[in-house]
Protein backbone atom coordinates (compact mmCIF):
# COMPACT_ATOMS: atom_id res chain seq x y z
CA UNK A 1 0.00 0.00 0.00
CA UNK A 2 1.56 3.39 -1.00
CA UNK A 3 0.44 6.98 0.51
CA UNK A 4 1.44 10.43 -0.90
CA UNK A 5 -0.68 13.39 -1.15
CA UNK A 6 -2.19 14.90 -4.77
CA UNK A 7 -3.51 17.95 -6.15
CA UNK A 8 -6.08 17.63 -8.23
CA UNK A 9 -5.86 18.80 -11.82
CA UNK A 10 -8.12 16.90 -13.78
CA UNK A 11 -11.39 14.79 -13.33
CA UNK A 12 -12.84 12.54 -15.61
CA UNK A 13 -16.14 10.37 -15.28
CA UNK A 14 -15.24 6.46 -15.76
CA UNK A 15 -17.73 3.93 -15.19
CA UNK A 16 -20.29 3.73 -13.03
CA UNK A 17 -19.80 5.99 -9.77
CA UNK A 18 -15.98 6.16 -10.43
CA UNK A 19 -13.63 8.95 -11.66
CA UNK A 20 -10.35 9.16 -13.06
CA UNK A 21 -8.32 11.70 -11.19
CA UNK A 22 -5.03 12.93 -12.58
CA UNK A 23 -2.79 15.11 -10.65
CA UNK A 24 1.01 15.85 -8.86
CA UNK A 25 2.24 14.05 -6.33
CA UNK A 26 5.48 15.32 -4.21
CA UNK A 27 6.70 11.76 -4.24
CA UNK A 28 4.83 10.34 -7.37
CA UNK A 29 4.83 13.00 -9.86
CA UNK A 30 2.19 12.61 -12.28
CA UNK A 31 -0.42 10.37 -10.57
CA UNK A 32 -3.29 8.62 -12.11
CA UNK A 33 -6.06 7.38 -9.66
CA UNK A 34 -9.17 5.43 -10.24
CA UNK A 35 -11.38 6.63 -7.62
CA UNK A 36 -14.93 4.26 -6.83
CA UNK A 37 -17.18 5.94 -4.97
CA UNK A 38 -20.19 8.38 -4.75
CA UNK A 39 -19.84 10.98 -7.45
CA UNK A 40 -21.59 13.54 -4.43
CA UNK A 41 -21.94 13.29 -0.77
CA UNK A 42 -25.17 13.52 1.00
CA UNK A 43 -24.71 17.27 0.78
CA UNK A 44 -25.09 17.37 -2.82
CA UNK A 45 -21.34 18.24 -3.37
CA UNK A 46 -18.76 16.79 -5.42
CA UNK A 47 -16.74 13.97 -3.20
CA UNK A 48 -13.50 14.42 -5.38
CA UNK A 49 -13.55 17.82 -7.19
CA UNK A 50 -10.56 19.62 -8.98
CA UNK A 51 -7.93 22.28 -7.25
CA UNK A 52 -8.44 20.23 -3.90
CA UNK A 53 -5.66 18.26 -2.08
CA UNK A 54 -5.91 14.79 -0.58
CA UNK A 55 -3.97 12.16 1.35
CA UNK A 56 -4.72 8.70 -0.79
CA UNK A 57 -3.39 5.65 -0.12
CA UNK A 58 -3.44 3.16 -3.20
CA UNK A 59 -2.37 -0.01 -4.42
CA UNK A 60 0.51 0.19 -6.75
CA UNK A 61 0.79 -1.51 -9.98
CA UNK A 62 3.39 -1.28 -12.88
CA UNK A 63 1.33 -3.34 -15.47
CA UNK A 64 -1.31 0.13 -15.31
CA UNK A 65 -1.10 4.16 -15.18
CA UNK A 66 -4.12 3.93 -13.41
CA UNK A 67 -3.83 3.21 -9.85
CA UNK A 68 -6.63 2.25 -7.94
CA UNK A 69 -7.62 4.23 -4.77
CA UNK A 70 -8.12 2.67 -1.19
CA UNK A 71 -8.62 5.70 0.79
CA UNK A 72 -8.78 9.51 -0.13
CA UNK A 73 -9.17 11.56 2.42
CA UNK A 74 -9.35 15.57 2.01
CA UNK A 75 -6.99 17.57 3.26
CA UNK A 76 -7.07 21.27 1.58
CA UNK A 77 -10.31 22.57 -0.11
CA UNK A 78 -9.43 25.24 -2.83
CA UNK A 79 -12.62 25.17 -3.80
CA UNK A 80 -13.12 28.93 -3.84
CA UNK A 81 -10.70 29.60 -6.50
CA UNK A 82 -12.97 28.62 -9.20
CA UNK A 83 -15.45 31.74 -8.03
CA UNK A 84 -13.17 33.55 -10.83
CA UNK A 85 -13.48 32.31 -13.96
CA UNK A 86 -10.18 34.33 -14.83
CA UNK A 87 -8.57 31.72 -11.88
CA UNK A 88 -10.02 28.60 -13.71
CA UNK A 89 -9.00 29.50 -17.04
CA UNK A 90 -5.21 30.27 -15.72
CA UNK A 91 -5.20 27.27 -13.54
CA UNK A 92 -6.76 24.72 -16.35
CA UNK A 93 -3.35 26.08 -18.17
CA UNK A 94 -1.01 25.63 -15.32
CA UNK A 95 -2.78 22.31 -14.59
CA UNK A 96 -2.79 21.26 -18.77
CA UNK A 97 1.44 22.02 -18.56
CA UNK A 98 1.98 19.98 -15.30
CA UNK A 99 0.10 17.37 -16.27
CA UNK A 100 1.90 17.10 -20.04
CA UNK A 101 5.14 17.47 -18.54
CA UNK A 102 5.29 15.90 -15.03
CA UNK A 103 6.45 12.10 -15.27
CA UNK A 104 5.21 8.88 -13.63
CA UNK A 105 7.31 8.03 -10.56
CA UNK A 106 9.84 10.58 -10.45
CA UNK A 107 9.09 13.24 -7.78
CA UNK A 108 8.48 16.65 -7.82
CA UNK A 109 8.11 18.67 -4.57
CA UNK A 110 9.05 21.25 -5.54
CA UNK A 111 6.95 22.11 -7.83
CA UNK A 112 4.26 20.45 -6.26
CA UNK A 113 4.85 22.77 -3.62
CA UNK A 114 4.68 25.70 -5.57
CA UNK A 115 1.59 25.09 -7.07
CA UNK A 116 -0.21 24.46 -3.89
CA UNK A 117 1.39 27.87 -3.04
CA UNK A 118 -0.10 29.43 -5.81
CA UNK A 119 -3.53 27.91 -5.30
CA UNK A 120 -3.07 29.71 -1.64
CA UNK A 121 -2.69 33.10 -3.10
CA UNK A 122 -5.40 32.61 -5.47
CA UNK A 123 -7.56 32.57 -2.59
CA UNK A 124 -6.16 35.75 -1.18
CA UNK A 125 -8.49 39.18 -2.01
CA UNK A 126 -6.48 40.63 -4.81
CA UNK A 127 -6.00 43.80 -2.39
CA UNK A 128 -3.91 41.74 0.46
CA UNK A 129 -0.05 42.76 0.38
CA UNK A 130 2.44 40.06 -0.74
CA UNK A 131 -0.31 38.29 -2.62
CA UNK A 132 1.14 36.46 -6.16
CA UNK A 133 -0.20 37.87 -9.05
CA UNK A 134 -1.55 36.09 -11.92
CA UNK A 135 1.86 36.66 -13.56
CA UNK A 136 3.82 36.55 -10.39
CA UNK A 137 1.83 33.08 -10.10
CA UNK A 138 2.70 32.03 -13.54
CA UNK A 139 6.81 32.95 -13.11
CA UNK A 140 6.65 30.83 -9.91
CA UNK A 141 5.12 27.84 -11.71
CA UNK A 142 7.79 27.97 -14.60
CA UNK A 143 11.01 28.42 -12.55
CA UNK A 144 10.97 25.91 -10.02
CA UNK A 145 9.74 23.17 -12.52
CA UNK A 146 12.53 24.50 -14.77
CA UNK A 147 15.28 24.50 -11.65
CA UNK A 148 13.70 21.12 -10.04
CA UNK A 149 14.52 19.15 -13.13
CA UNK A 150 18.06 20.74 -14.15
CA UNK A 151 16.65 22.87 -17.18
CA UNK A 152 17.12 26.51 -15.98
CA UNK A 153 20.65 27.57 -16.92
CA UNK A 154 23.13 29.38 -15.10
CA UNK A 155 23.82 33.07 -15.97
CA UNK A 156 27.39 34.40 -16.03
CA UNK A 157 25.51 37.03 -13.69
CA UNK A 158 26.18 36.32 -10.37
CA UNK A 159 23.13 38.50 -9.24
CA UNK A 160 20.95 36.99 -11.62
CA UNK A 161 21.27 33.52 -10.59
CA UNK A 162 20.97 35.21 -7.31
CA UNK A 163 17.74 36.69 -7.88
CA UNK A 164 16.37 33.59 -9.93
CA UNK A 165 17.46 31.26 -6.41
CA UNK A 166 15.33 33.37 -4.93
CA UNK A 167 12.39 33.30 -6.79
CA UNK A 168 12.52 29.80 -6.70
CA UNK A 169 13.21 29.60 -2.75
CA UNK A 170 10.12 31.58 -2.17
CA UNK A 171 7.67 29.67 -4.80
CA UNK A 172 8.57 26.32 -2.81
CA UNK A 173 8.39 27.98 0.60
CA UNK A 174 5.83 30.47 -0.24
CA UNK A 175 7.72 33.62 1.45
CA UNK A 176 7.70 36.86 -0.10
CA UNK A 177 9.14 37.36 -3.58
CA UNK A 178 11.79 39.16 -4.46
CA UNK A 179 11.75 43.06 -5.35
CA UNK A 180 12.24 43.58 -8.88
CA UNK A 181 12.35 46.83 -10.92
CA UNK A 182 10.29 47.96 -13.83
CA UNK A 183 8.59 45.33 -16.13
CA UNK A 184 11.11 42.54 -15.02
CA UNK A 185 8.59 40.02 -13.93
CA UNK A 186 6.61 40.38 -17.52
CA UNK A 187 10.36 40.02 -19.68
CA UNK A 188 11.05 36.95 -17.46
CA UNK A 189 8.00 35.07 -18.07
CA UNK A 190 8.36 35.70 -21.74
CA UNK A 191 12.18 34.16 -21.26
CA UNK A 192 10.92 31.33 -19.13
CA UNK A 193 8.33 30.58 -21.85
CA UNK A 194 10.75 30.47 -24.28
CA UNK A 195 13.41 28.26 -22.45
CA UNK A 196 10.31 25.79 -22.18
CA UNK A 197 9.70 25.98 -25.56
CA UNK A 198 13.59 25.16 -26.50
CA UNK A 199 13.16 22.33 -24.31
CA UNK A 200 10.21 21.09 -26.06
CA UNK A 201 8.35 21.07 -23.11
CA UNK A 202 4.48 20.65 -23.99
CA UNK A 203 2.27 23.60 -23.39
Amino acid sequence: MESTQIIVLKKTAYRENSWILNGISPDYGRLSLVFAGPRKSDEGTATADLYREFEVEFNYSEKSELQNVSSLELFTNFDAVAENPKNLTFLARIGDFLLKNAAENLPMPYTYDAMRNVLCHLLLPPETPGRWTMLESSVVIKIVYLSENGLLPECADAKQNELWENLVAAGVENTALPQVKGNYIESLNRYLSELMQFHHLAR
